[in-house]
């Protein structure tokens, strides 16, 4: 049974008492005071930038001076996973573009490489736009069984490295999806001895790297693995803990400047049964938008994740239907003067969301010259829709199908809604009439919000249920099939798996949004993975949850002086 309180609302005038459910939300560790007061940060100094750029042209020089193919491919693979791939964009590109030209186009050189080669140059081609074809490994597969060589299994480094390729299949790739089920199926069987491939296999297993957030990838790799690997470059690990910690202080200031705005809107006061979710909030956003320069990108991403939460909150566990009701006309005819018969805390949020729209519509406006209003409101009007038919199943008791259930949670997700507000950040990039492409019918965007919908009730489905939520994706595929928990779950993930494909198919056939918008919404899906890979990870941190987001966002990795000097 879910826990209740009792509180006191102002509905058209009068007062009542109203029995109304608790999300069971923990405060967050990391309050405002905390962040004002006692966040260190003591990487912002010059001198850190300074033996940074002395790393970067060492770094440099080195992947300069590699010619050998799986060495390049190694370096360039390891520079990625430390998280430095942006310093050396150029020289990456560069490189990938000759390696496409030599490799992939001539198939006596194909023929000749080993599986491991192949598989990473497989992987980091496809993710850097090259078209390579997966007959590559049509070499490694017995002619006749059309299943891959059963002698692969003694390559491990191989058989993790087609593993990873595997989730770079786009629909209707047989080989791929072959090689996904040869990989699955014997590398947790595999007697590993190699101390740094055995953490590779089992990090793998756990969450392909294609699925995985770029920073938090970075800090795990610097500091569980790339050290055990026997062609660790010291001059690469000390780059990849310098720069890190820089990046992360550059954070740490964003934070502090967000967590003011917070605090000035103080939701705790009137909205005091919804998350605190901003740390959370900005997690995210550093999972989305990595890079030092798009902090304009993460501010804005901080305060929609922050005030979608605080919405969300109200329709899936405080408000009354009849409240309800009144928010979502409020916001369909977008009024200010309509507000009154809005219960107060109702009218403070509303009030912030039309300040929020206004200043990006402002900003856009004038830095951009383009007109997002019509847009934002109209994706408001969507969510908060879709947060209504949601709630109306829970007041009279609907359980949905899986169909009738995902037909409105894809929308519900708020995938379509974040990603419009932040590609209208960048609107050097992206026309109104991309913007536009957005609807809630696109091809792309339907899959990746499927994608968000699914993880996410993965990892909160079980918290969910238990405050007496409408059945989820897993409990309404039990519904439907008389299925048992574990076996509708891995449905699910079947589920995901099989949109990833679609995801993975258009990037490749796109001539719509630009490389950039993809890759934006691509990221946001690999923090979801992130978030809820341990349960619900944004609503209701675990210690496991807690001590990532502390590594992220607080903790500098531990430096010795031959890091800051840059010693080997």
């Amino acid at each position: 049974m879910s826990q209740v309180d009792v509180s006191q609302c102002m509905s058209q005038g009068e007062m009542d008492a109203v029995v109304r459910r608790s999300g069971n939300y923990t405060n967050c560790v990391w309050d405002h005071d905390y962040i004002q007061n006692s966040m260190k940060n003591d990487y912002l100094d010059v001198k850190y930038k300074m033996q940074a750029e002395m790393l970067m042209q060492q770094v440099g020089n080195v992947l300069r001076g590699v010619s050998q193919l799986t060495e390049q491919l190694e370096l360039v693979d390891d520079l990625q996973r430390l998280g430095l791939e942006y310093h050396f964009e150029n020289e990456i590109k560069t490189l990938l573009h000759e390696i496409y030209g030599k490799f992939c186009i001539t198939r006596e050189r194909r023929n000749q490489t080993d599986l491991h080669t192949a598989a990473l140059a497989f992987r980091l081609l496809r993710q850097h736009g090259h078209p390579v074809t997966q007959e590559i490994f049509k070499c490694f597969m017995d002619i006749d069984s059309g299943r891959f060589k059963l002698s692969l299994l003694k390559d491990i480094k191989g058989m993790i490295s087609l593993y990873e390729a595997s989730y770079h299949g786009a629909e209707g790739e047989g080989i791929l999806g072959e090689a996904f089920d040869f990989t699955k199926t014997h590398l947790p069987k595999l007697k590993i001895m190699d101390p740094y491939l055995e953490v590779l296999v089992a990090h793998s297993l756990e969450l392909p790297l294609f699925w995985r957030p770029s920073i938090a990838e970075a800090r795990w790799f610097i500091e569980e693995a790339y050290e055990k690997n026997p062609k660790m470059l010291p001059v690469s690990l000390q780059l990849a803990k310098l720069d890190f910690n820089i990046v992360q202080g550059l954070h740490k200031e964003e934070l502090r400047e967000l967590s003011r705005w917070w605090a000035m809107l103080d939701f705790g006061k009137e909205l005091s049964f919804a998350r605190d979710s901003l740390v959370a909030s900005y997690l995210w956003s550093i999972q989305v938008y990595p890079q030092p320069q798009d902090e304009a990108c993460r501010v804005v991403s901080t305060k929609f994740i922050s005030i979608i939460s605080a919405i969300d909150d109200i329709y899936d566990v405080y408000g009354t239907l009849e409240e309800l009701e009144l928010f979502t006309m409020t916001v369909e005819r977008w009024d200010t003067s309509t507000m009154e018969q809005l219960p107060a805390y109702m009218r403070k949020c509303f009030l912030e969301l039309n300040k929020f729209v206004e200043e990006l519509v402002d900003d856009v406006l004038r830095e951009k010259r383009m007109n997002v209003t019509e847009i934002l409101k109209n994706m408001w009007v969507n969510q908060v829709r879709a947060y209504l038919t949601e709630a109306r199943w829970y007041h009279i008791g609907h359980r949905p199908t899986l169909q009738e259930y995902m037909g409105n949670a894809w929308i519900s997700i708020g995938i379509i809604q974040y990603a419009t507000h932040a590609l209208g950040v960048k609107a050097e990039q992206v026309t109104l009439t991309e913007l536009k492409c957005l609807k809630n019918d696109d091809y792309f965007m339907k899959s990746a919000a499927i994608i968000a919908r699914l993880v996410d009730d993965l990892g909160t489905s079980s918290e969910e249920m238990a405050r007496g939520d409408v059945p989820k994706a897993v409990q309404c595929y039990m519904n439907d099939t008389g299925a048992s928990e574990e076996a509708a779950r891995n449905h699910v993930k079947d589920m995901v798996r099989e949109e990833w494909k679609k995801l993975n198919k258009y990037a490749m056939e796109n001539k719509t949004l630009p490389h950039s918008a993809v890759e934006m919404i691509s990221n946001l899906l690999r923090a979801a993975h992130f978030f809820y890979m341990y349960g619900d990870g944004h609503g209701i941190q675990d210690k496991e949850t807690k001590v990532t987001m502390s590594k992220l966002l607080f903790d500098p990795i531990p430096t010795s002086d031959a890091d800051l000097q840059g010693r080997s």
